[in-house]
């Protein structure tokens, strides 16, 4: 897998990725970090300055394009300097494959490569979450270590989340 923040000349592949979603249903892009609620210049321009000198009150993050050979497979958020709070709302770690992709272990790498970050980083510890339904996703944050913490629906407009620690 390569990882890498995303460019301008990105945008046609992304476009592409956010379409396949819209293609099977689903208006939510996980770790899109509002690519689909601003202009794409403006949302390269954001990701980089949260990559070089974070943003408000979330700090430094980054946002990864996950590419297997050409394709562009998923997208992982790795948001390693949230204070508690946050972490505990909203997770540390954010990452969504395209529909066509799924069941293929993506996820399961992308999380894995998450965490070696927060690592390198210096992170002791992570919150992952993700939708209570969404079976296959918490499958994935406890194949990589994973311990159900608790439930809320607070940061996801009433859909109930489920969040993991994970330990480093």
């Amino acid at each position: 897998m390569l990882y890498r923040l995303p460019g301008l000349d990105d945008e046609a592949i992304l476009r592409d990725y956010v379409q396949e979603h819209y293609d099977y249903g689903e208006q939510h892009i996980s770790a899109s970090y509002s690519l689909t609620s601003m202009a794409y210049g403006d949302w390269v321009e954001k990701i980089k300055r949260c990559a070089e000198t974070g943003e408000g009150e979330s700090g430094r993050s980054l946002v990864l394009l996950c590419f297997d050979q050409e394709r562009l497979v998923g997208l992982l958020s790795v948001r390693y300097e949230l204070s508690r709070e946050l972490s505990e709302s909203i997770g540390d770690i954010g990452y969504g494959v395209r529909p066509t992709e799924r069941r293929k272990g993506y996820a399961t790498i992308m999380l894995r490569h998450a965490l070696d970050i927060c690592r390198e980083k210096g992170k002791t510890s992570v919150i992952v979450g993700c939708y209570k339904d969404n079976v296959a996703s918490a499958r994935t944050i406890q194949k990589n270590g994973g311990v159900f913490i608790g439930e809320n629906d607070n940061y996801t407009k009433g859909r109930p989340s489920l969040y993991f620690r994970i330990d480093l």
